[in-house]
């Protein structure tokens, strides 16, 4: 079962309280569709002027953890997103393009 899963999308250069509730309702979601562990960079980092390869250094160390990546559709235009999901294909991680069919069924007790 799937149980941990990290959100890729564009950050640099845009506005911080549109990214973050951009990132936000990608997480809420995720989180009613019973993923256990969801991976924000947004809250991971926790600050906006952060240099931008330390901070990819500590969201690829956090994707190793997850057993799927979900790219956000501004993840196109992200060069950040797109190392990601590089590092997502060549680690055998599962890559979601749609929250649709994400819903990781319950654990039974």
């Amino acid at each position: 079962m799937k149980q941990s899963i990290y959100i890729a999308g564009k950050v640099t250069g845009l506005d911080f309280e549109e990214v973050t509730a951009k990132f936000q309702e990608a997480e809420t979601m995720l989180l009613e569709q019973n993923w256990k562990t969801i991976v924000n960079p947004i809250k991971l980092i926790n600050n906006p002027a952060e240099e931008w390869h330390t901070a990819m250094e500590k969201c690829l160390a956090a994707l190793t953890n997850c057993e799927a990546i979900y790219m956000l559709p501004c993840s196109v235009d992200s060069p950040g997103a797109k190392l990601e999901l590089q590092f997502a294909m060549d680690n055998n991680i599962d890559i979601y393009y749609e929250l649709e069919n994400l819903e990781v069924e319950p654990e039974i007790l």
